[in-house]
C-alpha cells in the first residue's frame, strides 16, 4: 500500500471511482488533480482524496475507498494525508459537505458549521453551488489551533 500524488493519467480512474462511491466527480478537472493523493493497493486504486484548495482556506473533497476496501483503516490514512499537505501550504481549516460519513469526520475532529458562516471562496466552488444536495451536512476542521 502507498499514498501518492495523482497525476492527470489518473483522472478517469478517479472520476470512476467516485461515481462507484457516489460522489460528485462532474467538476474534476487537471486542476484538481494536482491536489489529489491516491491510495494504491497493488495496482488498484484503493482510494482517493482531494482537497481543493482556496489561498487559506481549502475544501476537503473526494475521499473516497471501494467497498472491497473498506474497513481497513484507508479512510483514515487518506484524510490524514490530505490534512498533512493542506497544513504545509498554510491552509487555516478544511471544510467539507457531506451526507453519509458525518460521524466519520466527527471522530477526527470535524465539526458541524451552518453552510452560511463558511468563506467567501468555499460557498463559491461548484460543490457548495449545487453538486452537493442542500441537505448535506457542512463540517470544518480548523488545522491551525483557531
Amino acid at each position: 500500500m502507498k499514498i501518492e500524488f495523482a497525476s492527470t493519467n489518473d483522472e478517469v480512474l478517479i472520476k470512476q471511482l467516485l461515481a462507484e462511491c457516489g460522489l460528485p466527480y462532474e467538476d474534476i478537472t487537471s486542476a484538481h488533480l494536482r491536489h489529489f493523493f491516491i491510495l494504491w493497493e497493488e495496482k488498484e486504486i484503493a482510494g482517493v482524496v482531494g482537497p481543493e484548495v482556496h489561498g487559506r482556506v481549502a475544501l476537503l473533497r473526494s475521499l473516497a475507498v471501494p467497498v472491497r476496501y473498506r474497513r481497513r483503516g484507508f479512510a483514515s490514512q487518506l484524510a490524514h494525508k490530505a490534512e498533512e499537505y493542506a497544513s504545509s501550504l498554510d491552509v487555516d481549516a478544511l471544510y467539507l459537505l457531506t451526507t453519509t460519513v458525518e460521524r466519520f469526520f466527527a471522530d477526527r475532529a470535524y465539526r458541524r458549521l451552518d453552510r452560511n458562516a463558511v468563506p467567501a471562496q468555499i460557498k463559491e466552488t461548484a460543490e457548495f453551488q449545487g453538486l452537493c444536495p442542500a441537505s448535506s451536512v457542512c463540517m470544518v476542521k480548523y488545522l491551525k489551533g483557531t
